[in-house]
Parts: C-alpha cells; sequence; structure tokens
C-alpha cells in the first residue's frame, strides 16, 4: 500500500485530463516505457494539472521503489513558476523549494537526503547558464558559509566572495544575515572542493591573497578572482545537481529553454545532466513545442527542423526512429499533394500510421472539436476603425519629424500608437534628435512648431481637459470601454447577480475586460497612460469642485480613515463596521436563498425589504428597553452588531481581544502613524462584550442600514463566501473571521484610492455619508455575486481545494486583498517644446497615473517577473485594471481569462499559430465567457434545482453543466449557449489598410495549419490546399485528415 494514493488528486481532474494522465504513465512506467513525453494540449487546457496527475501517479508507484522521490520543476520564468507550483504540489504538505537558480538550492530545502519527497522548482536562464560568472550576491554567500571554517583563509574568503558588492551589504549577506542552509548540501560541497587537490590549493592560494582588504582590486587581481568564483558556482550548482537525484522532471513551456535540450551546446552541460540522470523521466510541457506553423520568410525559426529536434530530444537522441519518421512524414505530405479521390484510403492510412508513431513519444488534445461551429467558441465582431481628419494633421507631424530626423518611414508608429513623439522613449526617431546638427535640429524644431497642437501638453492634464484619443484604433478601444459605462464602476459585474444590478451598473451587465497584443514596444504605455487618464478625469468631471491631476491625492484624501476627534473620541467606527465580519448578519440572511423564486432576478428593494423585516424580528429583543426620545444616535449602526453577536457568537469575543485575531491584521499596510485602528477595534470589543456607555435612540432606518451591511458590507459578503468553500468552519471560527476583516480591509484600500472616491461622490449628493456610497455601490454592483464567483475560482486557481479549511480561507482571502490593494502606477511622459528661435526642441516630462489600464511588461528579468505578476493577478481579478496592454513577449503559460474573454489585436501577427495563442490566453478553463454562458443557460433554475442554504453555487451550477454529459472539455472550457458570450477577436480594420487581407489570410491558415504538422515548407503546402479547396471542403478536411494525437479511449 503506498504512502501517497493518487486518487484524491485523479478524482479532480476533467475526463480528458485523466485519460491523458493515464496515457502520459503509461508511457513512461508501462511496458515498453520512454523516458521522455511531451504534453502538447492546446492552449488553456490544463496541462499543468496533467502534470499534477502523473506527478500523483509517480509518487504512488516509486514509493517503496526508490530510497526518496526527487520531483524536479523547472520552467521558463518565476511568474508562471508562482502560478503554478500551488498546483503541483500533490501533498499539499509544505511547499515547493521554490529556488530561482540552482545554486541557491541548499537555502530553499531542508533535510534533502532526510526527506521521503522532494519538490523542487527552478527557473533555467539563471540555473544552466552561469555566464555571468559572480552571480548573484546570496550564491557567493552560500559559497562563503559552505566553505568558512574548512581550513580555508576565512577572511580572504570572504573578500574574495565580495565580487562586485559594498563592502557592507556584501558583509550583512555573508555574516549576519540569518537563512536556512541545507547542511548535507553544503558537507556534500566542502567534499568536492577538498577532494580536488589541485583545485583546493589554487583557492586556498587565492584566498592568502585577499586576506587583506582593498577597496579598489586591480584587473590583473581581479580577472582570476571572477574566473574562481564562476569555478566555485559551477562545482556548487554540479553538486547540487548530483544531490538531487531527480525521478521525475516536469519542462514547462520548454520551447522558451529549448536551447538546453541540444546534447552539443556548451551552456546545456549541466541540463543535459540533469536530463540523463539514470532512470529520471522527463515530462515536457508546452501548446507550442515547436514552430507549429512557418511561413517562408521566418527561415530562422522554421517548423520542419524545430520539429525534428524536438522528436530527437524525446527519442534520447536515436538518430534512426527520427530518420523513419521523417519518411512516414514524407509520404503523408505524398497523399496530401495529389488529394485523389481513388488516394483517399491511401491518404488515411499514412496519416493513422504517423500519429500512432508520433503518439510513442507526445500526445494533443484541442478544444476546436468540441465546439459547435468548429470555431473554437470565437467571435469576430466587426470593429471599423474610421479615421478621421485630424488623425491625418497627427500623421503629417509623425512622418515629417521622421524625415527630417533621418529615421524610418513612422506610418506604422502613427497608425499603431497616439501621440507617437510623446511616448517613443527609446525609439530611433527620439534618439537621432540629438544626433542632429543644429541646422537640421532648427529645421525639425520649426516643423514641430508648427504643429505643436498635435502633440501633448501637460497643462492640458493638470487642468483634466479633454485629450483627443488623435489615433483610430485607441478610439475603437475608448469605445468597447470607457463608452460603455466601465469608468463608472470598481469591478467587473458578477456573471450571476442576484438582484438586478442598477445605478452605473444597470447598463453594463455584458462587459468584460480588454486584453490588447501589439508587436510595438510603444503602444501599452500609450495605451495605460491615455485609457487611465480618461478614466480618471470623467469621475472627476463629477465633482462639484474643480480638482487638478497634480494635486487628486492631496485634495481627495481617504475618507474609511481611523482617526479621533478634538474630544480623542474614535471617528471611524462605520469605516471599521464594513471590515467587520459580523456572524450575525453573514449567517441570518443568505442573497442565494432570497432570490431564487423566480427566473428573473428580483429589484434590489425587493431583496432589502425581506433582509430589512428579518433584521427588524432580530433587533426587537435588543432595542425594547432603548430610549424612545431625543436625538437619533448613530453609533448603533456599529453597537448593534456588535451586541448581537456578543451574544450570539462568544467566540468573537476573543477573537477581536486576541493580538493575532482582528486588530493584528485590519488596517492598511501602509496606515499612517497617527491612525487609530486598534483603539477602534477596542471600543468594537467592548460592545461585544456588551460594555459600552448607554447608547441614545436608534435610528429610524438602523434595520434598512443593517440590511444594506448584511447584503453589501465587504467583510459580511466575504465571510458568508468563504464559508461556501469552507463549511467546516463555524461563523465565528477565529480563522473565518480573520480572513473574511482581510478582504475587507483590502476593500477598504479601493474605497479609499482618490480614483475610487472621486467615481462614488459624483454619483451621489455631496452631503452624503461616504460609508454608505460605498455600500450604494456594492449593493449596486451585486457585491454578494462577485464574492461568491471569485472565491468559487480561486479555490481551484491558488491550488487550495486539498488543504485544510483554515488554510483554503486564508490563501483567498490573501489573494483578494492583493488584488484590491494594486497601487496606481505612474507613467513619465515626454512633453516636447519646440523652440523656433533658439533652433532646439526640449524634453520635459510630466506624471499620469495608471490604474483603469495597465502595462504588462516584459519578463526580462526576476525584478520584472515579480511586477509581472502583480499585475497579472490584478488583471485576473474583478477589480481594475481593465485593460492590459502587452507586446505578447515571453507569456507562454499564463493566465488572463478569469475575468476577460476580449482580445484586441492591435496588430496582426504574421503567423495564424500567434493569432490562436493570444487568444488562447483568455480561452481557458472556467473563463469569464464561460461562466457567463453556464450562468445564463442553467443559472437560477438549476439553482433552484440542487443548491441548499450554505452551498458554493458556482460548484451547483457547473455540477449541472456537467451532468448534461457532453463531457468536461464542453463543461468548463467550450460551454456555449444561445445568445451567450463568446471569446472574442477584436481588430480595429482601419479603412483601406492592408489589415483586412492579412486578417483574413490569418483566417484561412488557422483553419488549415493542423492539416500540415510535421510537414517542410508548409506556408506552400497551405497554399495549395487553399486553392484546391472550397471553405467547406476546408472544414472537412482538417476533421479527417489531420494529425490526431488526441490520447486514445482506454489507455491505462
Amino acid at each position: 500500500m503506498s504512502r501517497y494514493p493518487a486518487a484524491q488528486t485523479l478524482a479532480r481532474l476533467k475526463d480528458f485530463q485523466l485519460r491523458t494522465v493515464d496515457y502520459v504513465f503509461n508511457r513512461l512506467y508501462g511496458p515498453n516505457p520512454t523516458s521522455r513525453f511531451l504534453v502538447a494540449d492546446e492552449v488553456g487546457l490544463g496541462k499543468t494539472l496533467v502534470a499534477r496527475g502523473v506527478i500523483a501517479k509517480a509518487l504512488e508507484h516509486l514509493d517503496g521503489k526508490v530510497d526518496r522521490i526527487d520531483i524536479v520543476y523547472v520552467c521558463s520564468n518565476a511568474a508562471i513558476a508562482r502560478q503554478n507550483v500551488a498546483r503541483l504540489n500533490v501533498l499539499g504538505q509544505g511547499d515547493f523549494s521554490l529556488a530561482s537558480r540552482l545554486t541557491l538550492l541548499p537555502t530553499q530545502v531542508k533535510d534533502l537526503r532526510k526527506n521521503p519527497v522532494n519538490f523542487v522548482s527552478f527557473t533555467p536562464g539563471t540555473t544552466f547558464d552561469l555566464k555571468s560568472r559572480s552571480g548573484v550576491m546570496l550564491e557567493r554567500s552560500v559559497l562563503y558559509r559552505s566553505l568558512r571554517g574548512s581550513g580555508f583563509d576565512d577572511a580572504g574568503l570572504l573578500h574574495l566572495l565580495q565580487g562586485p558588492a559594498s563592502k557592507d551589504g556584501w558583509e550583512h549577506c555573508a555574516k549576519r544575515w540569518e537563512y536556512p542552509l541545507d547542511a548535507g548540501l553544503a558537507a556534500s560541497f566542502r567534499a568536492h572542493v577538498h577532494g580536488d587537490a589541485p583545485f583546493a590549493a589554487q583557492l586556498a592560494a587565492m584566498c592568502v591573497a585577499f586576506h587583506t582588504h582593498h577597496e579598489h582590486v586591480p584587473s590583473a587581481k581581479n580577472e582570476p578572482r571572477y574566473q574562481m568564483i564562476g569555478k566555485l558556482r559551477q562545482r556548487l550548482a554540479g553538486v547540487c545537481l548530483n544531490e538531487l537525484e531527480p525521478d521525475l522532471i516536469v519542462l514547462d513551456e520548454f520551447q522558451r529553454f529549448k536551447n538546453l535540450l541540444d546534447p552539443n551546446e556548451p551552456s546545456a552541460e549541466l541540463a543535459q545532466q540533469l536530463f540523463s540522470y539514470p532512470n529520471a523521466r522527463v515530462l515536457l510541457l508546452s501548446a507550442t513545442p515547436y514552430k507549429m506553423l512557418s511561413l517562408n520568410h521566418e527561415k530562422e525559426d522554421d517548423h520542419y527542423p524545430d520539429f525534428l529536434r524536438t522528436l530527437k530530444f524525446l527519442h534520447s537522441d536515436d538518430d534512426r526512429i527520427v530518420t523513419d519518421l521523417q519518411g512516414q512524414i514524407s509520404e503523408f505530405r505524398r497523399e496530401l499533394l495529389s488529394l485523389a479521390p481513388e488516394r483517399i484510403h491511401e491518404l488515411g492510412a499514412r496519416r493513422d500510421a504517423l500519429a500512432s508513431s508520433l503518439r510513442g513519444v507526445m500526445c494533443r488534445t484541442e478544444r476546436v472539436a468540441h465546439t459547435r461551429r468548429q470555431d473554437a467558441m470565437v467571435t469576430e465582431p466587426p470593429r471599423p476603425a474610421p479615421i478621421r481628419v485630424d488623425d491625418l494633421h497627427h500623421a503629417d507631424l509623425v512622418i515629417g519629424a521622421s524625415k527630417r530626423a533621418r529615421a524610418r518611414d513612422a506610418v506604422e508608429y502613427w497608425k499603431s500608437a497616439p501621440y507617437p513623439l510623446n511616448f517613443m522613449k527609446g525609439y530611433e526617431l527620439r534618439n537621432n534628435i540629438s544626433k542632429l546638427t543644429d541646422t537640421e535640429e532648427a529645421e525639425l524644431a520649426r516643423f514641430v512648431y508648427a504643429r505643436k497642437a498635435h502633440l501633448l501638453r501637460g497643462e492640458d492634464f493638470e487642468a483634466h481637459r479633454p485629450i483627443d484619443p488623435a489615433n483610430a484604433r485607441l478610439r475603437s478601444l475608448f469605445g468597447d470601454t470607457l463608452e460603455t459605462g466601465l469608468w463608472r464602476l470598481l469591478w467587473i459585474p458578477p456573471s450571476l447577480p442576484y438582484w438586478r444590478p442598477e445605478g452605473p451598473f444597470a447598463d453594463t451587465t455584458a462587459v468584460t475586460k480588454a486584453l490588447v497584443f501589439s508587436a510595438w514596444n510603444v503602444v501599452p504605455d500609450a495605451i495605460s497612460a491615455l485609457c487611465s487618464y480618461e478614466a480618471q478625469r470623467r469621475a472627476v468631471e463629477g465633482l462639484s469642485r474643480e480638482i487638478r491631476n497634480s494635486t487628486l491625492y492631496d485634495r481627495l484624501k481617504p475618507l474609511l480613515r481611523f482617526g479621533r476627534d478634538p474630544d480623542d473620541r474614535p471617528i471611524g467606527m462605520p469605516a471599521l463596521l464594513l471590515q467587520y465580519p459580523s456572524p450575525t448578519l453573514a449567517s441570518t440572511l443568505d442573497p442565494v436563498a432570497e432570490t431564487l423564486a423566480t427566473d428573473d432576478p428580483p429589484s434590489l428593494s425587493s431583496v432589502l425589504e425581506i433582509a430589512e423585516a428579518r433584521l427588524t424580528l432580530l433587533l426587537a429583543p435588543l432595542l425594547r428597553d432603548a430610549p424612545a426620545d431625543g436625538p437619533q444616535d448613530e453609533r448603533w449602526y456599529w453597537a448593534a452588531p456588535a451586541l448581537l453577536d456578543g451574544r450570539a457568537f462568544p467566540k468573537t469575543v476573543a477573537w477581536a481581544d486576541a493580538s493575532d485575531g482582528w486588530r493584528a491584521g485590519g488596517a492598511d499596510r501602509d496606515e499612517d502613524p497617527g491612525a487609530h485602528f486598534r483603539e477602534h477595534v477596542e471600543m468594537f470589543a467592548s460592545a461585544l462584550r456588551h460594555g459600552i456607555p448607554p447608547l441614545g435612540r436608534p435610528p429610524d432606518d438602523l434595520a434598512r442600514v443593517l440590511a444594506e451591511i448584511s447584503l453589501a458590507g465587504p467583510a459580511v459578503c466575504a465571510a458568508r463566501s468563504l464559508r461556501r468553500v469552507a463549511p467546516e468552519l463555524a461563523w465565528d471560527d477565529a480563522a473565518l473571521l480573520t480572513a473574511a476583516s482581510q478582504v475587507g480591509a483590502g476593500f477598504r484600500t479601493l474605497f479609499n484610492v482618490p480614483e475610487s472616491i472621486a467615481l462614488l461622490r459624483g454619483e451621489e449628493e455631496a452631503g452624503s455619508k461616504y460609508w454608505q456610497l460605498a455600500l450604494r455601490h456594492g449593493l449596486e454592483g451585486n457585491l454578494a455575486a462577485l464574492l461568491d464567483e471569485q472565491v468559487h475560482i480561486l479555490l481551484e486557481s491558488e491550488g487550495l481545494v486539498d488543504h485544510p479549511a483554515p488554510k483554503r480561507v486564508a490563501g483567498i482571502a490573501s489573494e483578494l486583498r492583493a488584488s484590491l490593494s494594486v497601487r496606481t502606477s505612474q507613467l513619465n511622459v515626454d512633453e516636447l517644446q519646440p523652440r523656433p528661435k533658439l533652433g532646439k526642441i526640449d524634453t520635459h516630462n510630466f506624471k499620469l497615473r495608471c490604474r483603469f489600464a495597465l502595462r504588462f511588461g516584459d519578463l526580462k528579468d526576476e525584478k520584472s517577473e515579480a511586477r509581472v505578476e502583480t499585475v497579472r493577478a490584478a488583471f485576473n481579478s474583478p477589480f481594475r485594471p481593465f485593460v492590459l496592454a502587452s507586446t505578447s513577449v515571453g507569456q507562454e503559460g499564463l493566465d488572463f481569462h478569469v475575468w476577460c474573454h476580449a482580445v484586441v489585436h492591435w496588430n496582426l501577427p504574421s503567423n495564424p499559430v500567434d493569432l490562436e495563442q493570444r487568444e488562447g490566453r483568455v480561452h481557458r478553463y472556467k473563463g469569464h465567457a464561460v461562466r457567463r454562458n453556464v450562468a445564463l443557460g442553467l443559472g437560477r433554475r438549476a439553482l433552484r434545482a440542487g443548491w441548499h442554504p450554505g452551498d458554493d453555487p458556482w460548484a451547483v451550477l457547473f455540477a449541472a453543466a456537467r451532468a448534461e454529459g457532453k463531457g468536461d472539455l464542453m463543461t468548463f472550457w467550450v460551454y456555449e449557449t444561445e445568445g451567450g458570450a463568446r471569446v472574442e477577436r477584436r481588430v480595429p480594420l482601419l479603412p483601406l489598410s492592408r489589415d483586412a487581407a492579412q486578417l483574413e489570410r490569418l483566417k484561412r491558415g488557422l483553419a488549415l495549419y493542423r492539416l500540415v504538422f510535421g510537414q517542410p515548407r508548409q506556408e506552400d503546402l497551405l497554399a495549395h490546399l487553399g486553392e484546391q479547396l472550397t471553405p467547406e471542403q476546408r472544414e472537412h478536411a482538417v476533421n479527417e485528415w489531420r494529425i490526431d494525437l488526441t490520447p486514445p479511449k482506454g489507455s491505462a
């Protein structure tokens, strides 16, 4: 009996994923096994979950057969690693050791040799490529701490390993910074160094030479120093690799580090050592393991040799097998080219033979065969982008300036970017200005000055004046986002509102976020700056007083604060109420139960009446002895829930009193020193204990306000939503209360952002209390339904399904709070000031805030990966940003589908597979379009039939969808319903541009590229098939003749 049964993990997989897991495991560990296997499922179908299933079965299989089991996960960057490692940890105890580089493994694992199972994750760029001889300071600190006291001159060793770091910084890291260091790995490294006597002697001599610290080391001494550091890092990496003893190696999105698969690549030596470890199995994951389709101009990245290289690696560099496969590919191509009716049978035979051979080392599942119209649930709403007269003036400016600056033709810049001269930092056009002669710069200054009306000016933004989009594509994006009313919302409306949305949400029920892909680096900056500014301008416009851009944060200070009045009394108790998860208010009313009577959602007022009537009865005993005369005492708004909870839920009192309870984590993370959050909690705790001074006459609307809090109070709604996925927890369990209060604190951060204040203040009379405006936005926007939906998604996406209830709610709450607390970023915009009299152009910059729209940065280094992860998590929440603009670089494997089903192709790619890859970012498991369709098609009818109080409504809905028997791919990835949502391919087409013809070519290629899989000269074959087949025949051909690598049924 294995200590690691796989059944629980496998039970959570979808049917097609389970079939893949069984097939892969059988190929890796069954009869006639292969040591390497590729899962190439189409983007978004859950390859990480397949890997999780394979890991679970491998653990079960290997238990008792090896002394310990080491699972290694290698992925292209830390952002993907952080997204996936929690999902891969099938044991649910401890975490993956997430070392960004192999040499840091000693700091990330504990007792490697003693653990029965080790999970280790690396990123390849810093693990296997040791070109940077000095590495990072922490690496050198590991070297120092591993070798000190082992016979070398310790002072010299310290100075030798300092490298480029400052003396103070280095000594802090090496000597004073306490971090764990695996003793076994350190001992193995020491033994390795001392075991090579000549090398140890060379190191000892260098340590003596560096005994005395020198501020400036001469280059003659520095060069040998860095060579030694490089050798030490190489040896430490080798020792760590040997100590690992990998059993299963998972290479995720490996196409981004394919050079490591080449045994002849010098930089791949360590990687090859890992992949070739005796008895190790290698599982490769990638939707695009090789160039899926290469066009004739893409010679440097040709599909055919790329495909053969991948096959060679999968067959452990066996050239004989690869040669046989080439022959099969050629025979299939010959039959495709003939398309003779009498040869159709032969074509099918060649297809089947080739597919059978390939399935020995790879498999692929695709969703396109499961949609009604063979279109993978993608729609293409028309997006004409007409050009206005003023746009042509901007073209004149950009093209004329480019010519005078001796830069290349700027027509594409003008077509793509609004105000390119203001945003094109680092481009040739801007860089060349500094290289012009005085005469040339004077001519350029005169030209630009005559057209300065078409440049951005800081003073216009400062005064919140309207700014012309000045670009047809940006105008189209404004139409799809700002003009739909998105700027009036703090979150995307829920897919299944419990009551009819009101206020700004009334006409925005069908909106979704937008993911924009551009070929030009300048575009994401321009989009994020101008979209965010316009959303801010419209919000500020609704205020009764004028506010300048630079004073926005000074004039609109947080209104939900924990301060004290001149008499030293807390004044933020109503704000505290928004982040207090009252067990009474959460448990007395379930919005789902109150809204299921009819197929159509009821009105908000009718739901409030039900809630008010119930709370009136609940308050009656409490108010029996309350004063009937005198002024209304508003303290009742916060005191009543406390008094009710103190009686009915006594554990709430202990939670509020505990130092690690409410008071520990409810304040903003960047709360100012003068805040008095804890004092407010202490006053609230007194009310829980019934220890507050006598209260005056209760407000007439007390029951109504408490009803509003019950239905839209952030912490109350969070408690209810969290308990749906952790029903084991009592309503007053400390873990639940802490998690819900964390979410409430996140909402307080959101409501305190100046843009939010402007938005909510602009919607109501100036005299309204702000905490009630926040509640009103929650009521109008169905906050209770929103949190139910997002909590359901986070439970799975954060890999928390199998965790204990306290960890479940804590993990979800942490992610929710983080997405609610994303800081507004700032972008520097250049203001060009042409001075014709002086013959020059001056440049100054001004700052614009970006929140409504953000740039998704290129994944170039570890720091950018951390920033990128924060932005990705925010975009995958229902909160802002609502637009994410990117340049497609480095995003394989990243999800953007949770609240987005619209992809804007700002610039069309050259390759149809790239088009599919972009759209695959938002077409994933339980994506926004799928949830909207499940809600529309099943909705309240399914809930009436299968929901019980306290249930997760989305679990019930998806169970009902699954019960329709269409298969899991149809249920969770491509659920379609009449009049429902679809993944939107938005292409803003300029009139008379080449884009329309290019789009048609891409779509033709998209329909046929699966037929030319594995073939040389793919574009020629595509063109031939396109000419020979009608559109109807193309669809039939793809269905009948494509190489189908779907795992066979019953493959276990």
